[in-house]
């Protein structure tokens, strides 16, 4: 009777490990799920490259405080601009175009983590249910400075 002690102890640890994450989905099933429950989408628009990206990806998925609210307020999609797949959002398939032999990006990146016309590294993006950009930032938020935003814009998507 030890197997099933340790297999349910192992099942408590990885539950209680995932409850303080975030959990990404694609861009392709925020339509779905809003159908369910009308949230705000806030999409994180990095490269693989950036290390401020990953500060902030990593604070985003690890830190209870942060990930607590973005798990009850809001649908949390984490946008590559470089990634090479075509994603379909909102209606529309969106295509990687590349802008040099080895260099490109994303058109949904571009078109929604575009600020006066740059696109820049890191980039947060809150949308509505209805798929329009209610807040933009550009540049790395450290945790607390993001909690500052999560919350500000939960306040206000939710009068």
């Amino acid at each position: 009777m030890a197997i099933p002690k340790i297999v349910f102890f192992l099942f408590m640890v990885f539950a209680f490990y995932l409850k303080g994450q975030s959990q990404p989905v694609p861009f392709e099933k925020i339509g779905e799920l809003q159908k369910t429950e009308r949230r705000p989408v806030m999409a994180l628009i990095h490269t693989d490259w950036c290390a401020y990206c990953g500060s902030m990806k990593h604070a985003m998925l690890n830190n209870n405080k942060i990930s607590a609210l973005l798990n009850k307020k809001f649908y949390v999609v984490l946008l590559d601009a470089e990634e090479k797949k075509a994603i379909k959002f909102a209606g529309r398939k969106f295509q990687y175009k590349p802008t040099g032999k080895n260099t490109g990006v994303h058109e949904l990146a571009q078109q929604i983590g575009s600020i006066n016309g740059q696109l820049s590294y890191p980039t947060i993006c809150f949308l509505n249910d209805k798929n329009e950009i209610i807040y933009q930032h550009a540049g790395y938020l450290n945790p607390e400075a993001l909690n500052k935003v999560l919350k500000t814009v939960s306040d206000i998507y939710s009068k």
